[in-house]
């Protein structure tokens, strides 16, 4: 049976991974405090914006409800905030700067704004709670639609995530009857690729987001079947399969490939996917069925940024946040096809 992790943790640290959960603050501090390696990183200023890993992690919607919940995020380079603060948060909906998460739907209208507690912590600021303008009362349940949230400084957005709510129906016959609710978006369209530290000599490991849409909890595992392979030749580098237990909720689920060339106990490490330039793909099926194809190219011993991760030519409110160990180190984030 393969390695894999499969829980709801929000930043990524590399190297082998057992199945206990993993506290945030812990592995936030490890992600921090990292010793610096072989660094590849974006070029360019530091601009605000929100770490994609946590937002992946913290936004939510109620299985049974539809109300939209938001846990602890974390941003870089937020601007000064206009007023001081009398508190230990320097933006404070109390008394201090004026740091907004605003619920809209596709077409711009404006269903709730969040005020948010923040203080840097050693250069990352931690959004940790949030006030509700209008009080909690004021966010009514999403329906079936299209919206996003906006993120912004003193007024001025600096990030926006697009989400959609699609609704299903309970067949539980312990549970209350009714509609049930399902966010998607990013979790649906991107993959990670993560090596500890950028060290090439680290094990490879890619990450995905798992759902499953039906209106009861499920037991029943669900065989899944994952492999590396380079394009040019159909050579598999690495593969894995063994079994997952999917929710009606969204999953993290982290994946290590065993070494096609090597021992089957040997897991491929980053080297042995950058030996060679070209085309690769990350091929995952679920229940025997395609689930997704993660395409990427390696150049120059490097994987490639792609889509919204690479700066230029990004809305910069769309663009992809990715600051493991303070902007030392990266991941990849791959697009589904």
């Amino acid at each position: 049976m393969g390695l894999h992790s499969f829980t709801c943790q929000p930043e990524q640290f590399g190297g082998q991974m057992n199945r206990k959960l993993i506290s945030p603050a812990l592995l936030l501090l490890f992600v921090l405090f990292s010793l610096p390696a072989q660094a590849q990183i974006q070029d360019g200023p530091c601009s605000p914006g929100i770490s994609f890993w946590k937002l992946l992690d913290a936004v939510k919607v109620d299985y049974a409800s539809g109300t939209l919940y938001i846990g602890k995020l974390y941003a870089v380079c937020l601007p000064a905030p206009a007023q001081k603060s009398s508190s230990n948060y320097a933006y404070d909906p109390d008394g201090g700067g004026k740091l907004t998460s605003v619920i809209k739907t596709a077409d711009g209208k404006t269903l709730g704004t969040l005020v948010w507690y923040a203080e840097s912590i050693s250069g990352l600021w931690e959004l940790s709670s949030y006030k509700v303008v209008g009080g909690p009362q004021s966010l009514r349940p999403l329906s079936s639609g299209n919206y996003l949230l906006e993120f912004a400084a003193e007024g001025k957005p600096f990030c926006r995530f697009p989400f959609s709510v699609v609704e299903g129906t309970s067949d539980d016959p312990y549970q209350p009857a009714g509609p049930r609710y399902f966010i998607e978006g990013a979790w649906n369209e991107y993959g990670n690729i993560f090596y500890q530290r950028n060290d090439p000599q680290s094990i490879l490991k890619f990450t995905t987001w798992l759902q499953q849409k039906i209106g009861h909890e499920s037991k029943t595992p669900v065989p899944y079947d994952i492999k590396l392979v380079r394009l040019k030749d159909g050579v598999v580098l690495g593969q894995d399969s063994a079994t997952l237990n999917l929710q009606p909720r969204w999953l993290q689920a982290d994946f290590f490939f065993q070494d096609a060339a090597a021992d089957k106990n040997s897991h491929l490490s980053a080297a042995g996917l950058l030996r060679e330039d070209g085309k690769y793909t990350v091929r995952l099926r679920i229940d025997g069925k395609p689930y997704g194809e993660y395409p990427f190219v390696v150049k120059g011993g490097r994987i490639q940024f792609q889509g919204k991760q690479i700066r230029e030519g990004t809305d910069p409110l769309l663009y992809i946040t990715d600051y493991l160990s303070g902007g030392r180190y990266s991941s990849w984030w791959i697009k589904r096809s």
